[in-house]
């Protein structure tokens, strides 16, 4: 842990988009008696700078990374005296090197763990200053076992007075400070006291052993998770995408996780130093968000009230279907389904009896086909099915007539028996068309003969007869 002392004099500016991150740094450098001023964006950083003199700047690169980088130059340039350290929550970004010739000393992976900081800047303080204190005040003593004596009673209060003031902040911080031993069930060597308001348990509980690391972990990633640390062992710092975590009351929480792996002189992982932040919000926001673009993707490709696919989603399975046919030397076979005087059901029943027809009717039609079929619904009473792979017209006959036979089966709504009949027409490809939208057409002028032959009943297209 860095010395008080040592960092009293340093002159520090901290910028960061999240105010919450700022207040905090703002306080941890405070209590080690540093001189402290905020920044929220770019802007302000450059009217800071030019104003006054700072030995060091905290830069969040979430002021984006095209600004940073120009923010680094133009200060460079200008103030070449003054250093950086990067913030960045791009883990790519933190193997980016280059930008040490801009002033960076370091880049820090967010989230990081306080301690590592600290000590950062107490290596970059003993580099600017020559600390001069110690020796003005040995001189007044009498002996040199009276000056070391001294000095090493003084280094154990400022010792214990700095472990209290870095508890204080970390537990008041949104981290959660974590160190895993590298074993079964990765047990818990330290946690901050502030995981209670993470996750419910108390430090003592998994310092205890009452309860490990891995047994908190979602069951449905735990296997993930274990295989990101396996995979990154060889790395100093590495960050988990975001996981679950069970609490003590049973809830989940979703947490980012900054890991360092901790190697003993053999090269083996002893231990890991993880710092955890609750993203439960967030995580909860982007599912809630893809659950509403898949929603809405359903909704442009289906017909809701069956479920069924629509006209734009069928004509983009017809056109794969065509190409298919073209490698496997089969064909595609299009039926078009009308229903029989449904308007009538429409107009003695209400609405409400259609739609329940439309139900059924669209259930018998997928009850009827192979699972590699397409059935669709296109508009009001009028369906489509896409035969995929047809080796001959007779299995397509023997569909037709299936698909009949099946749709005038009664139909019960409320107390009402009601009996539906189709007409169905027919069209081949690539016999009829290779295009979408023609084989569309031509089903439909045969469907129109089936209604002219005096209905329930089908007809294939055949053009001197349209």
């Amino acid at each position: 842990m860095p010395s008080v002392t040592s960092l009293q004099s340093l002159s520090i500016l901290v910028t960061d988009n999240d105010q919450r991150m700022r207040e905090s740094l703002r306080d941890l450098l405070e209590a080690y008696g540093m001189q402290c001023s905020v920044a929220e964006n770019g802007q302000q950083v450059l009217e800071l700078i030019n104003h006054s003199h700072y030995d060091l700047v905290l830069l969040d690169l979430n002021l984006t990374r095209v600004n940073s980088l120009q923010l680094l130059r133009k200060v460079h340039n200008e103030h070449p005296d003054t250093d950086f350290i990067v913030l960045s929550a791009d883990a790519g970004f933190s193997k980016d090197r280059s930008i040490s010739q801009l002033g960076v000393l370091e880049i820090l992976a967010k989230p990081f763990d306080p301690r590592i900081l600290l000590e950062l800047i107490k290596n970059i303080s003993e580099n600017k200053h020559q600390r001069s204190e110690k020796s003005d005040k040995c001189s007044q003593l009498d002996t040199l076992s009276d000056v070391e004596k001294t000095l090493q009673e003084l280094e154990a209060i400022i010792h214990k007075e700095e472990l209290h003031l870095t508890n204080d902040i970390i537990n008041n911080s949104p981290v959660v400070v974590f160190v895993w031993n590298n074993s079964a069930n990765w047990p818990v060597q330290f946690v901050s006291e502030n995981v209670v308001n993470l996750l419910g348990y108390t430090a003592n509980e998994f310092i205890t052993g009452k309860v490990n690391y891995n047994n908190i972990i979602h069951p449905d990633d735990i296997e993930r998770v274990n295989s990101e640390r396996a995979n990154n062992r060889g790395s100093m710092q590495f960050l988990h995408k975001p996981y679950r975590l069970i609490t003590k009351s049973g809830m989940v929480k979703w947490v980012d996780d900054s890991s360092t792996c901790v190697c003993n002189e053999h090269g083996d992982v002893t231990y890991y130093q993880g710092v955890l932040v609750d993203v439960t919000q967030r995580e909860l926001s982007r599912q809630k968000m893809l659950k509403n673009q898949r929603s809405l993707q359903r909704l442009a490709h289906h017909d809701p009230l069956t479920g069924l696919p629509n006209r734009i989603l069928l004509l983009d399975r017809l056109k794969q279907s065509i190409k298919k046919i073209k490698r496997i030397k089969k064909c595609t076979a299009l039926l078009y389904i009308d229903l029989d005087k449904f308007k009538e059901i429409n107009d003695s029943l209400g609405h409400n009896a259609g739609d329940k027809v439309l139900k059924s009717v669209a259930k018998r039609l997928l009850e009827s086909v192979r699972a590699m079929d397409t059935v669709a619904r296109i508009g009001g009473d009028e369906f489509i099915i896409i035969m995929e792979s047809v080796s001959s017209i007779e299995d397509v006959k023997k569909v037709a007539e299936k698909l009949n036979h099946s749709l005038q089966q009664s139909v019960n709504i409320n107390t009402h028996e009601l009996f539906v009949t189709s007409s169905i027409g027919i069209s081949l490809s690539p016999d009829d068309s290779e295009d979408p939208e023609e084989l569309i057409k031509k089903a439909d002028a045969a469907m129109y003969r089936s209604k002219q032959q005096g209905r329930n009943t089908y007809h294939f297209y055949h053009p001197a007869e349209q």
